[in-house]
């Protein structure tokens, strides 16, 4: 509920330059129909909750669209009441050839590893190109982030059936043979350490 009203309160204040602004910004995720049938504040914020670009947990689309019409009083209430971002993924263990390892390294190892080829992953394993510039538009000139996101959007497509095991596989057939290797050697540490202290228990 407070988070309804927090939005409520933005929508108020935002004068009809800075709408017609960030309808504008929203161009390459709001159909222009539905720009057009948006009147007030309020209906822009309802339509990015509609899209999955703003959630009580995921305010950085609107913090970016705010800080570009230069309404950074409206920026910073909503950065406060987000605090900080609590994304990293806090996922159980995934079982893969043998060995075991939590998808948050994994996912950390692509990031730090994939480079310029991550769209070819990420349309491999099922992020659309809508959802690729949602995500370049919430993280601009932040690549590693914009990796962590698709990663993210994966696993929550995939859900209980995510494991590291498909995410090698989907490596390999991207030929990032690199990446993958990198990421089952990591899973292999992580076995290594979990037996070593079953071991000494």
């Amino acid at each position: 509920m407070e988070f309804q009203v927090l939005l409520n309160d933005v929508s108020r204040q935002l004068t009809s330059d800075n709408l017609e602004a960030m309808k504008f910004l929203c161009q390459r995720v709001i159909s222009k129909s539905k720009r057009e049938a948006i009147t007030d504040g309020l209906g822009l914020l309802e339509t990015l909750q509609e899209l999955d670009l703003l959630a009580q947990d995921d305010t950085a689309y609107l913090c970016r669209l705010l800080g570009d019409v230069k309404r950074l009083d409206l920026r910073k209430r909503v950065q406060a009441f987000a605090g900080p971002e609590r994304e990293r993924l806090n996922s159980p263990v995934c079982e893969t050839g043998g060995h075991t390892g939590c998808l948050d390294d994994a996912f950390d190892v692509i990031c730090d590893n994939i480079g310029k080829d991550w769209r070819l992953l990420a349309r491999r394993l099922g992020i659309t190109d809508v959802q690729l510039q949602q995500i370049e538009y919430r993280y601009p000139f932040n690549m590693r982030e914009q990796v962590m996101q698709c990663l993210k959007e994966w696993h929550k497509m995939k859900g209980k059936d995510a494991n590291i095991g498909n995410l090698v596989q989907t490596l390999r057939q991207c030929k990032l043979n690199m990446v993958a290797d990198n990421v089952e050697e990591q899973v292999k540490k992580i076995f290594q350490k979990q037996h070593l202290t079953q071991t000494s228990a």
